[in-house]
């Protein structure tokens, strides 16, 4: 008898699951099926919003190789410690460590949380292992693909850096003594950690769903959302380098800019 009711619950099982997974075709394809008025607005947009990523691409990766070089960025605590974090989130996946759950959820409580900022309103959400949805009465391009564009987890490292840098001093060192060797720290040390940890989960994540057919994507046109990935991306590592780098700041990005446009306006006529 339990075995008789093991394999009922088996099959049971598997037809739960064909049932998931034709739903999920089937919103795909109404998704593919869709023909939204700003379709053919949202292509022509990011057709012109190619060359400002291009733009930008060739002025971060210049004033970075700037600072590296000449500025000596790479010595800067807050690149080590970051680029440390990346390392480590890196040496999970080799590892075969990637918490799903996580992600689905700052994916769908950050639809969930520009739908309300968008004056929409919930009626459902939900989040599991193998992915979640929120069901609200308003979407827009900003809804559908802010989980790609805003690392959650990243932000929320950065807000408590902030409101725990109002009561104490992170960048005060502290000696501690293990045996007969004196180490030093500090509290900021952990944030940077963090910051690199949480945007490469951020990173990896996007790019691996990048690779699968999405409906936040359909819904706005895979071109231009990945167009306005790329670009929303860039400029939130491109913020996180101006602050943290001691010899770039935005004068230099908007001089470099003008430098790189001249270049090309010259170059072509």
């Amino acid at each position: 008898m339990s075995a008789l009711n093991q394999r009922l619950r088996s099959r049971l099982k598997e037809r739960l699951e064909e049932a998931s997974r034709q739903e999920a075709r089937e919103n795909i394809k109404s998704a593919k099926e869709l023909r939204q008025p700003w379709r053919r607005r949202k292509l022509l947009l990011a057709m012109l919003l190619v060359p400002v990523c291009l733009l930008a691409s060739v002025s971060f990766f210049e004033l970075f190789f700037r600072a590296t070089v000449t500025g000596a960025f790479w010595r800067e605590e807050g690149f080590c410690f970051f680029l440390a974090g990346c390392l480590f989130w890196m040496s999970l996946g080799w590892l075969r460590i990637r918490p799903q759950l996580p992600y689905v959820f700052a994916h769908e409580f950050t639809h969930l949380l520009t739908a309300k900022l968008s004056g929409g309103k919930i009626h459902s959400w939900d989040v599991g292992e193998h992915g979640g949805y929120v069901e609200t009465d308003k979407t827009s391009a900003f809804i559908t693909l802010s989980p790609y564009l805003v690392p959650l987890y990243t932000m929320i490292v950065f807000a408590l850096y902030g409101m725990t840098g109002l009561f104490t001093d992170l960048h005060q060192t502290h000696e501690w003594h293990f045996f007969s060797w004196a180490l030093n720290f500090k509290w900021a040390w952990v944030f940077y950690l963090l910051a690199g940890a949480t945007w490469c989960f951020h990173l990896t994540f996007t790019l691996d769903i990048l690779g699968t057919e999405q409906s936040d994507l359909l819904h706005n046109g895979e071109f231009f959302s990945i167009v306005v990935i790329f670009l929303g991306n860039l400029a939130i590592l491109g913020t996180l380098f101006i602050a943290a780098s001691p010899t770039v700041g935005w004068k230099d990005v908007a001089h470099d800019v003008w430098h790189i446009v001249s270049t090309v306006w010259h170059w072509i006529f």
